[in-house]
Formats: C-alpha cells, sequence, structure tokens
C-alpha cells in the first residue's frame, strides 16, 4: 500500500490511446503539439513524454522551465514551445534548452529581444495575435498602435519568428469558427510584413483540443491538444478516455444519532441514524472546501456524498448505505471505481469551475502511479 493519504493513478494506456485517437482524427498535413503545461495537468511529464516520443510527435507545449529542462532529460529531441510570456530570466534559463518563446507584445517582444543581444543570439519565437478576442496577451491588429507594435516585433533582429500563434476564449464551435477566420485574415497581415525570405518555415497556430477536434478550420498548421490528450475534453467526438484517478482510503468509521452536526459551523445536520466515514484528505491537499457538501466520492462503487465542510486534512462521507465499513476500504475522489465513476461533469458542477482547476493540482500535491489498463469499456469514454 502507498504510505500517504491520498494518491493518483494514472492510466498510461489511455493516454496512449487517446494520443492515437488524436492523431487519427486530424489530416497528416497538420502537425501536433502535445502540450505538457502544469506538469502534464498533473499526470507527470515524466509519465506522458515517453508515450510522445514514441508516437513521433515532434512539438511539445509547455510554460516552466522545469518541464523543458524535464523534456530535454528524457530525451525529447524536438522543439519546445511555450505557450505563455515569459520573463527575461526565465527566456534567458530557457535558451539552453532551445524553448522556442511565446511573444505576448510590443514590449515584451523587446524583453526577450533584449536578453537575446546580451546573449549574442537570436531567440526563436511565436507573435502571438488577439484575433480571437482573449485580450490576453496577444497584439491587438485592431487597435491604432497594433501595426506599430507588430512592426516593433518584426523588426528586432534579435528574434527569428517561427510562429504566429493565437488563443481561443470559449468552447463553442461558432465562436471558434468566427474567430479562425479572423486568425487567417490576421496572420497572413503578419506574414505579408515579413521579407520572403522570413516566411518560409513559420507555423500558424491557434486550435486547442476543442476547436481542433470541432472546427476544422482552425487546423492551420499546428494544432496544440492538451485536455484531449488526458481524456477531459468537451469536444462531441467519443473515445477519448480520461487517464487520472484520486484515490484515499477510509480512516476511521463512526455511528452518529439523528439531529448530530457534522463538520465545522456545523453546516450539516443528521435526519437520520448515520454511519460517517473520515477520509483523509482535506483543503489542504488540494479537495477544495467548495467540494464539501456538494461532491461525492466512490466507496465499493458506490456514490456518497461529502456531508462536511471539511478540515485542511480530512473530510467526512454518509456510508450510511454500506454494510460492515472498515478503515482502509479505499475512496475513489475523482475517476472510476466499478460501474461508475467521479467525472469531470461531476467536479465541475459541484465546484463551480473546470475539473483542470483541481486535478493539475493534485498530481502535484500527491505520489502518482502509472498504471496499465488492460481493457477500457466504452463506459469509460467521454
Amino acid at each position: 500500500m502507498i504510505p500517504s493519504p491520498g494518491w493518483i493513478e494514472v492510466d498510461l494506456d489511455a493516454v496512449g490511446r487517446n494520443l492515437d485517437l488524436l492523431r487519427d482524427s486530424l489530416p497528416q498535413r497538420v502537425d501536433v503539439a502535445a502540450v505538457l503545461k502544469a506538469d502534464a495537468y498533473g499526470h507527470g511529464i515524466d509519465h506522458v513524454l515517453p508515450l510522445v516520443i514514441d508516437r513521433g510527435i515532434g512539438t511539445i507545449g509547455v510554460t516552466g522551465n522545469d518541464e523543458a529542462r524535464a523534456a530535454r532529460f528524457l530525451g525529447f529531441a524536438g522543439r519546445i514551445m511555450r505557450i505563455r510570456p515569459a520573463l527575461a530570466e526565465e527566456v534567458d534559463d530557457a535558451i539552453a534548452h532551445g524553448v522556442e518563446e511565446w511573444v505576448g507584445g510590443a514590449e515584451h517582444g523587446a524583453e526577450v529581444a533584449r536578453v537575446a543581444r546580451e546573449r549574442g543570439i537570436r531567440i526563436p519565437v511565436h507573435v502571438s495575435i488577439n484575433s480571437t478576442g482573449l485580450s490576453r496577451d496577444g497584439i491587438e491588429l485592431l487597435h491604432p498602435r497594433g501595426r506599430e507594435d507588430l512592426r516593433r516585433v518584426l523588426d528586432e533582429p534579435s528574434l527569428r519568428v517561427v510562429g504566429v500563434c493565437s488563443h481561443f476564449p470559449c468552447e463553442d464551435a461558432d465562436d471558434v469558427a468566427q474567430g479562425a477566420a479572423a486568425f487567417q485574415v490576421q496572420s497572413d497581415l503578419v506574414l505579408r510584413s515579413l521579407a520572403a525570405a522570413a516566411r518560409a518555415g513559420i507555423r500558424r497556430h491557434c486550435a486547442t483540443s476543442f476547436a481542433a477536434l470541432t472546427v476544422p478550420d482552425s487546423h492551420f498548421d499546428l494544432v496544440r491538444i492538451g485536455a484531449a490528450l488526458y481524456g477531459d475534453s468537451t469536444a462531441p467526438h467519443p473515445g477519448f478516455h480520461p487517464a487520472f484517478t484520486l484515490k484515499s482510503r477510509v480512516a476511521a468509521v463512526n455511528e452518529y444519532r439523528a439531529g448530530s452536526t457534522v463538520g465545522y459551523d456545523r453546516t450539516h445536520r443528521l435526519d437520520r441514524d448515520a454511519v460517517l466515514a473520515t477520509v483523509p484528505i482535506g483543503y489542504a491537499d488540494g479537495v477544495q472546501r467548495s467540494l464539501g457538501g456538494r461532491a461525492c466520492v466512490l466507496i465499493r462503487g458506490r456514490r456518497l456524498p461529502i456531508v462536511d465542510r471539511h478540515a485542511m486534512n480530512t473530510l467526512t462521507v454518509d456510508a450510511t448505505e454500506l454494510r460492515d465499513l472498515r478503515p482502509g476500504e479505499e475512496v475513489v475522489l475523482y475517476g472510476r471505481q466499478g460501474s461508475d465513476r467521479i467525472s469531470s461533469a461531476d467536479l465541475e458542477r459541484a465546484n463551480g469551475h473546470i475539473a483542470a482547476d483541481l486535478y493539475s493540482v493534485w498530481g502535484r500535491l500527491h505520489p502518482r502511479i502509472p498504471v496499465r489498463s488492460t481493457t477500457v469499456s466504452h463506459r469509460d469514454a467521454v
């Protein structure tokens, strides 16, 4: 047994199947960038990257230098693209790993160029434009200063433009289609602003998992696949398999009388005699307090409610319907047990935020164990 109150099981076969399905779902002309940010969405870059390498995927997307460093250590020889603007110190540290930087505006481009000049090199960059309306880090070409800002980036001799990029704000097919059309027009403008020799090999990309699987016009030269790689996509495409399971065990079992209150602030009162199970995991372990009184767990394949406003390192489950429950029995907080699954949709209804808001943190807080599933039924697919 794992000497930890909580642990993650990462299904490597599920990740592999997802990768194969993604490649089969996209035209051969379109390159795939496997997004491994946030330590592979909490799944562990050390677990996921070997599967990416085995399938010949030549580009990965990262945010932190620790991910780039790990990728090179694990033998990845392809292209590493950062998918957010980096601080100057990060840019400098990433040069050793051959990271292609995401330039988020004219001022940011000047910072990246300064680092390049100090090192006496040219840094490869992807120029972010705001054609999709995310309004986070892209150059707004419709602003009166937009073309001037673009010119400042393109004229920096210490920057080598290797990509033009954007990012979608919504997982909505109509919104994506409109954004992709705008990206077509504005990225054409960027390419026309470059000398003919400088345009060779530049890759245009804006598609996320949802966009790539829903709106073919969003493909361009490269698609950045994150959520679907891990089986957590809202795209209307069958067959993706969730690869992440958060588990714990029952620590204590007690019986309480009707009328007793449970947990902090007496937010739950028993309306009958009840059997309550203590699970040694709480908000310091990434199980946010918003899940208390709203989420369920699985024990013996049965869906049971978390009833308390849980503590820093414990939560309480109403297990009255189970007979002879004993300490040590497995608890699943996210993932499958028996014939049921605590899904991303379940977490999102309970938490009010996307499931990745939770599991990307869980993966960094708990031990991760790679597992192999020999078979996955249709019930496991999303």
